[in-house]
C-alpha cells in the first residue's frame, strides 16, 4: 500500500479545507482514500494526467473550480495541490 506525501503548504491547505468546507474536506478524504487503496490514476474526480511543463502530474476535481494535483510511484501518493485551479 501507498503512503500519502504532503509537499510543501499542501497540509495546511488540507487543515484549512477542513476548517472552511467540510463537504468537500470529506470528498477529498474519500479521493485520498480510493488512491491509496487503488490505482492513482483512476477513479473518482475525474483523474486526468497532465501535459507539457506539468508532465507527470495528475489532476483531480474536487469541485468545479478546485483541483487536487499529484504524482504517484510505486511507495507514495505526492500531494502538490489542493485547491483553487481558476482565477476567481
Amino acid at each position: 500500500m501507498r503512503s500519502l506525501v504532503f509537499e510543501g503548504k499542501t497540509w495546511a491547505a488540507y487543515e484549512q479545507l477542513r476548517e472552511d468546507d467540510k463537504k468537500q474536506h470529506q470528498q477529498l478524504r474519500k479521493i485520498l482514500k480510493e488512491m491509496l487503496r487503488n490505482d492513482p490514476s483512476q477513479g473518482l474526480g475525474s483523474p486526468e494526467q497532465l501535459k507539457h511543463e506539468l508532465s507527470g502530474f495528475w489532476s483531480r476535481r474536487l469541485s468545479q473550480k478546485d483541483r487536487l494535483i499529484y504524482r504517484f510511484d510505486d511507495n507514495a501518493i505526492f500531494i502538490f495541490a489542493i485547491g483553487g485551479h481558476y482565477d476567481d
